[in-house]
């Protein structure tokens, strides 16, 4: 489900079986598969040229975060597109990150079947989807390792839209002073860090009238609207899609004299379509991936995003709980390769706290990001935001911002207010951006897992996190005073161990990380008063404990090796 303030109608999965019938244009559905690629050998593509396929602004973001360019970089290989190219099939979108493309398939025949990618052959099924012979021939393709049906969208009328005249910056925040006093971020903004230089990818539905709302006058008249990026329709234009997008970015962007200023009224954005709004497919996850790759690739340094998927219009699609784990959603895993790259991730818990599905979806559930929650403006939970951990255990969401009657700007440039995780969100990635321009000027070696935990442990939770408000509402004045000290300790510092917590048998699986075992390695868990519950030693490698006996709670687990140790907070639910 779209982590967005309304909610859409939910459109059932219902095709007329044609036979030997011509249908117009018009009356075609279009189907998407996604298909996922063997490898990228052959690739007219290399690692020793990065610059052919990565802009000198993300080649220069992975050299100060000291990351190597690596395959997961290189572009799908182009023999491959072609190939699928040749048979006739549109190529609609790719993942460099996942090693798959998108294609869009358009005909008036259908067949039930689809692809069981493990007996490599065609199995009956209840969904209908075209047939026309390309998909099999698309199967026979050697470059080709599965292919997955994820739904199917129609194109909206596009409508033009006018521009208009443009106006200074001016330093007053108006209506939007209540969210940014809530984080403590007014002392970053008088140092004079308001987001220079920081280049924000955002990830959304579209921005209507971004073009000539008056909000982003100055946005347009600096030069800081840096370009769009539609990876639903590339011909469409993004500024008459969805509006969603646009009230998103008043919180950061928005400047009206007197009456409004966002979180980071100094960055520069990218605007990225990736939602489609009226149907929900899966075929959504992939575009997010396209995105967020695309983002990488012209150098952001943070990414926003207020998207969540769990539950589609086709239901043999739906995710489970127990793949909220970061690792089986393809958007997921996307954010968790963008935080790798020295992106900071930022994306919404979601607003399903009141439903039936009431955690956090995909891709919050990444590791190496940062899932926002929603607060009241006296820093209660909003009722309507959605509930972590992750399954396997790891805090989410990490940090809250505003998200009941957030402060913003709407389409036609009037300050209004709006409720969801999808404001909170960009409210906290403003400041993110903020505290990272000045940790950009402060040090020459960047860390992202500083800058998280430099917002993290100024947390109003935590010492004791929950399942709806993670670390709490972060302080970015204590956050700026974190960042120096933990980043040096983290450049000296190696970790022990990774944990997991598997919610289903509960068990925590405990790996060391340099592979080495010594005669004084034990395993120690202690309850959030400080009891000592399990105290074991460590004789393997890695280990999996039973925690069945456990109340829920939050547990500190320790791993001593040689007389060091090392401490992780864990949420057993």
């Amino acid at each position: 489900m779209k982590t967005i303030t309304y909610r859409k109608f939910f459109w059932g999965f219902c095709l007329v079986l044609l036979t030997g019938i011509s249908a117009s244009a018009t009356a075609q559905t279009s189907y998407y598969f996604y298909v996922q690629l063997k490898n990228k050998n052959n690739s007219t593509y290399s690692l020793s040229n990065p610059s052919a396929y990565l802009s000198q602004r993300s080649i220069a973001r992975r050299t100060a975060f000291n990351i190597p360019v690596d395959s997961t970089d290189l572009p799908v290989n182009p023999q491959y597109v072609s190939q699928i190219e040749n048979l006739g099939v549109h190529v609609h979108s790719a993942s460099k990150w996942m090693n798959g493309v998108t294609v869009l398939i358009r005909d008036s025949s259908f067949f039930k079947y689809t692809f069981n990618t493990i007996k490599n052959k065609i199995d009956t099924t209840i969904i209908h989807v075209p047939d026309s012979g390309q998909l099999r021939i698309l199967k026979s393709l050697k470059c080709i390792n599965s292919i997955e049906y994820t739904g199917n969208l129609v194109g909206p009328a596009l409508t033009p839209v006018q521009k208009s005249p443009e106006q200074d910056l001016s330093f007053n925040y108006g209506t939007a002073s209540g969210q940014i006093n809530q984080l403590k971020g007014t002392q970053l903004h008088n140092e004079g860090y308001r987001g220079k230089g920081i280049h924000i990818g955002v990830i959304d539905a579209g921005f209507t009238n971004v073009d000539i709302n008056p909000c982003f006058d100055s946005l347009r008249l600096q030069g800081r609207l840096l370009g769009t990026k539609d990876i639903i329709n590339p011909n469409s234009n993004i500024y008459a899609e969805d509006s969603h997008g646009a009230m998103v970015l008043s919180t950061m962007a928005g400047n009206l004299q007197g009456q409004y200023l966002g979180t980071a009224p100094e960055a520069s954005y990218w605007l990225i379509r990736t939602e489609y709004v009226p149907t929900e497919y899966k075929v959504e996850t992939d575009f997010w991936c396209s995105g967020i790759e695309f983002a990488d690739s012209v150098g952001v340094n943070m990414v926003t995003s207020s998207l969540g998927y769990s539950q589609f219009d086709d239901h043999s699609m739906d995710f489970k709980y127990a793949d909220m784990n970061g690792k089986v959603s393809r958007a997921s895993r996307a954010a968790t390769l963008a935080s790798k790259k020295g992106i900071v991730v930022l994306v919404a818990a979601g607003n399903e706290g009141n439903a039936a599905w009431h955690y956090i979806s995909s891709p919050a559930d990444a590791d190496g990001i940062i899932s926002v929650g929603a607060v009241t403006s006296t820093g209660t939970p909003s009722y309507f935001s959605s509930f972590g951990p992750s399954s396997d255990g790891r805090i989410k969401p990490e940090i809250c911002a505003t998200g009941t009657s957030s402060a913003l700007v709407d389409v036609s440039g009037s300050t209004t207010y709006g409720n969801g995780t999808s404001f909170a969100t960009p409210i906290m990635a403003g400041m993110m951006a903020c505290l990272l321009q000045k940790y950009k000027v402060s040090n020459q070696v960047l860390n992202i897992t500083s800058l998280l935990n430099s917002v993290f442990r100024t947390g109003s939770l935590y010492a004791n996190p929950t399942a709806q408000m993670g670390y709490g509402i972060p302080d970015f004045q204590k956050a700026e005073q974190n960042l120096l000290l933990l980043n040096s300790l983290n450049l000296t510092k190696k970790e022990k161990f990774d944990i997991t917590y598997n919610s289903v048998s509960k068990t925590i699986h405990i790996s060391l990380v340099n592979n080495l075992i010594s005669n004084e390695s034990f395993i120690r868990i202690y309850s959030i008063i400080g009891k000592l519950l399990v105290n074991q030693p460590l004789n393997v490698t890695s280990t999996t404990i039973p925690v069945d006996k456990l109340s829920k709670g939050i547990y500190a687990v320790c791993v001593t090796e040689n007389g060091k140790t090392e401490t992780k907070k864990i949420l057993i639910q």
